[in-house]
């Protein structure tokens, strides 16, 4: 007899199966971890190749391509080098959208239009200063949109469902 009166067996209230939950509210994808060098070298210089690219088509200059990539090339070694050390005290993940790719971001334009304005040896400033603002914005887009899909990703991986979680804490609630 159950405790409600009727004749059936009263259910089993245990989870046969406990899935590990997140580590923290806040990126638990990183904890315990440093960069993801193998992410971020390859992710990050394609999205310089694009950013040379999709720049010197729309400033009708593709023969400037090469110049352009050894410039970002340039620019995201001392950007990594730069980000690295302003942030190796924290937990550096150069993946992360916040700081460390808006540090990555700005760091590599600033190199890059400098590298820019010195092989053109200052000539067209109005050219240069609407090929800077283009260029910020190109880097932005790729170089942190990849880390802002890829903390999307990760974050969304890493959620326990509520039906889940409300049933781990009813089994830690009745164990302890």
């Amino acid at each position: 007899m159950s405790a409600d009166g009727h004749d059936r067996p009263a259910p089993r209230r245990t989870v046969s199966f406990t899935p590990a939950l997140p580590d923290g509210v806040d990126c638990p994808w990183t904890r315990g971890r440093r960069t993801r060098w193998w992410l971020v070298v390859p992710a990050d210089l394609a999205a310089a190749a694009l950013v040379a690219l999709f720049g010197a088509a729309s400033t009708r200059s593709l023969g400037e391509v090469p110049a352009s990539l050894w410039q970002a090339g340039a620019a995201l070694l001392v950007a990594w080098g730069v980000t690295w050390l302003v942030r190796r005290s924290h937990p550096d993940h150069l993946e992360m959208a916040l700081p460390e790719g808006l540090i990555v971001v700005g760091i590599s334009w600033v190199v890059w239009t400098a590298l820019r304005q010195v092989a053109s040896a200052f000539d067209n400033v109005s050219a240069m200063v609407s090929w800077a603002v283009m260029t910020g914005a190109f880097l932005l887009v790729f170089l942190g949109g990849w880390r802002w899909l890829y903390g999307y990703v990760r974050a969304h991986d890493s959620l326990t469902p509520k039906p889940v979680a409300r049933r781990l804490a009813e089994q830690e609630r009745e164990s302890s």
